[in-house]
């Protein structure tokens, strides 16, 4: 595999080569011959386990169908309970046989993951790191302003590093309200589904700015009247149609959100159509994404010779969107944005 083949940035196709070289093919070629072995291992327990997997699933709809008609045409307790029994074991044994023809060559490829993408994680320097620990709790993004009101949520990646002298860490948030009760279950359903970013920048801000998405006249008003902030009129009109801003010190709103600023703001709001929303708080900068894409999910095909190629094309293109966040807002300035 040749990493110049890569679809990646061309200004890092020589580099990443021979990093790709000295670093990560080395490791690929370690674990060739286990993932060779294990898929032999994986193939030829398929030929067993896919003809009783679907023998299984006959099982389970028969006699899931026997439940329902035990109980609804013969009214009989005693028979349904054989069948559910008969149902649950069926995809018992599934379950125990897909784990034995799979579960080794599965287990490989999660070794393999959490050996290599570390190693290619380093190419972009020592401060990038997938799943860092000792990460804000979710209560404490609160303070910016722009979360909705929910009930309950969740992170799931989280990504760190630096660029051009700018730390940042992006989360994966899903973020739920309560939806009331169904057969004695609490319900929600998702208010936010997308991405943190929060960025560290060299410079101080005396106020809060939070920068929201334009919700209409009479929402806005309730917005503003709700808020601790004051609502802060900018002379932007293509700006004004778009978003809103509050802010607790008007001067600096306006020293922050100078032309140059909104303009990047509403590229970005266009290139992510993802209702993008922000808030200066203290030394940093928070920007909220809505966006179904996972990111950093592992692309390691193991019924393929090891290149990683998947999972770095990847990479690539999640940082490179952070990298054109920094660079658009130009948020390695000492001043303004």
């Amino acid at each position: 595999m040749n990493p110049m083949e890569f679809t990646i940035p061309e200004e890092d196709k020589l580099p990443f080569t021979e990093y790709y070289k000295k670093y990560i093919a080395p490791k690929c070629q370690s674990y060739e011959l286990e993932r060779i072995s294990a898929v032999a291992k994986q193939t030829k327990r398929r030929k067993v386990s896919q003809p009783l997997t679907y023998l299984g699933m006959a099982i389970f709809f028969a006699s899931f169908a026997f439940c329902f008609y035990a109980l609804a045409i013969l009214d009989d307790g005693g028979l349904f309970f054989i069948g559910l029994v008969a149902a649950i074991f069926a995809m018992v044994c599934v379950a125990i046989i897909n784990i034995w023809a799979n579960g080794e060559a599965s287990k490989l490829r999660d070794n393999i993951f959490s050996d290599i993408y570390p190693t290619v994680i380093g190419y972009f320097g020592k401060s990038f790191e997938l799943n860092p620990s000792q990460l804000p709790e979710l209560g404490e993004y609160q303070e910016y302003g722009i979360l909705p009101d929910y009930d309950r949520g969740h992170f799931d990646d989280s990504f760190k590093g630096r660029y051009k002298d700018v730390p940042f860490v992006l989360r994966e948030v899903v973020l739920e309200e309560s939806d009331g009760h169904k057969d004695n279950k609490k319900q929600y359903k998702t208010v936010f589904d997308g991405i943190l970013v929060e960025f560290s920048i060299p410079k101080r801000f005396s106020g809060t700015t939070v920068i929201s998405q334009d919700k209409g006249f009479f929402a806005n008003r309730l917005t503003s009247f709700m808020s601790k902030l004051s609502r802060v009129k900018l002379e932007d009109v293509d700006f004004e149609q778009h978003f809103e801003v509050y802010s607790s010190d008007q001067v600096e709103a306006r020293y922050l959100l100078n032309t140059a600023a909104m303009e990047r703001f509403l590229s970005l709001a266009r290139f992510y159509r993802a209702g993008l929303e922000a808030s200066f708080n203290e030394q940093k900068l928070l920007i909220k994404l809505s966006s179904k894409h996972n990111y950093f999910e592992p692309q390691l095909d193991i019924s393929k010779p090891l290149s990683f190629r998947g999972d770095i094309e990847q990479l690539f293109k999640e940082l490179t969107e952070i990298f054109s966040l920094i660079d658009a807002l130009n948020l390695d300035a000492n001043t303004g944005l």
